[in-house]
């Protein structure tokens, strides 16, 4: 493959959020190596704000999660008119075969445990240089620096930046935190009793200034938290858009979160986490920003990975995290 013969890209991402982010660094290396290609992307609906401000990009097709038979039928058309030089299919499907690229990604065995960014990026060995060589690390996880490309992308706006400088405002010397409580499964939640404990003990102990952030589904999640401090906190809770939420976190000295999408967001703008762990792996989902910590149950069960546990959604791996340890974790990388 002649890198001057690429000239239109079909990239084939993910659907939820998280996911989303850690493929961007895919579709910059795309830019970055076929700079001359016009780009088009298939995601899922949260992609779109994300994909569409990218330069590159031409088109983005959202996904739906349950195509009719007769809608996907019509879409292989539409692409397979499109005649593009090359797909990168990041959900490891026929579509590549289907679509009668003249090139494309190859089904791509891992080699060893890596973190999910990584992953992404190895559909490409084989037509990137740089790519085969790769072995993975003998680390807990990726520390963002093994493999060529490691850039996220998340587009901010004037108007973003402008709306989280007027929500910070003076800072008085304060550090901000910004404190994720939500995430899709009630196994990865780390109890909002907790994390209330937790920001009082920033805001009183070490004089921090806590934000608690969060989308539509984290509302109960959030308002529980905040109902819950003595101290006084600034809610966020769906008043944040991707592009402001990067930026708040840019600004932000940590990011405490649970495995979630801002956790991948925190990643994207290299600012430290205190990530709380249960059924997931953080050796694929952990932080890849510096001085960044998992906190995880020493138990011999985990990761299982599993959407239930046999404990109940209340007394998960999780639960067992506790309070005094993801303190002194935050207040090691906030005074280091």
């Amino acid at each position: 493959m002649k890198k001057e013969d690429v000239r239109t890209i079909l990239f084939i991402t993910l659907s939820n959020l998280g996911d989303i982010i850690l493929t961007t660094p895919v579709l910059e290396k795309l830019h970055d190596e076929f700079p001359r290609a016009c780009i088009d992307v298939i995601t899922g609906a949260p992609g779109k704000d994300i994909f569409s401000a990218h330069p590159a990009v031409r088109k983005v097709i959202i996904c739906k999660r349950r195509p009719s038979v007769k809608e996907r039928i019509h879409q292989v058309a539409r692409l397979r008119r499109s005649r593009y030089d090359l797909v990168v299919d990041l959900k490891n499907s026929l579509t590549p075969y289907i679509v009668g690229a003249r090139f494309h990604s190859n089904f791509s065995k891992v080699p060893g445990m890596i973190h999910k960014k990584d992953e992404h990026l190895l559909k490409l060995r084989g037509l990137i240089t740089g790519m085969s060589s790769f072995h993975a690390s003998p680390g807990r996880y990726s520390a963002g620096d093994k493999l060529p490309g490691t850039k996220f992308f998340i587009p901010v706006n004037d108007d973003e930046k402008n709306y989280v400088s007027s929500i910070i405002g003076p800072t008085g010397g304060k550090k901000i935190v910004v404190i994720s409580p939500g995430a899709k499964s009630h196994l990865k939640r780390w109890n909002a009793g907790k994390y209330a404990v937790l920001a009082d003990r920033l805001v009183s102990e070490l004089g921090c200034r806590v934000l608690v952030v969060g989308n539509d589904d984290d509302r109960e999640v959030v308002r529980d938290v905040v109902s819950r401090m003595a101290e006084p906190v600034t809610d966020l809770c769906c008043k944040t858009s991707i592009g402001a939420l990067s930026e708040l976190m840019k600004r932000s000295a940590l990011v405490i979160t649970n495995d979630s999408a801002p956790l991948h967001v925190a990643s994207a703008v290299n600012t430290p986490a205190v990530a709380i762990f249960g059924p997931s792996d953080e050796r694929k989902y952990g932080p890849l920003a510096k001085k960044s910590v998992v906190m995880s149950p020493e138990i011999p069960c985990r990761p299982c990975g599993r959407a239930l546990c046999a404990m109940g959604p209340d007394e998960g791996c999780i639960s067992q995290v506790d309070v005094e340890e993801v303190f002194r974790a935050a207040r090691g990388v906030l005074c280091e």
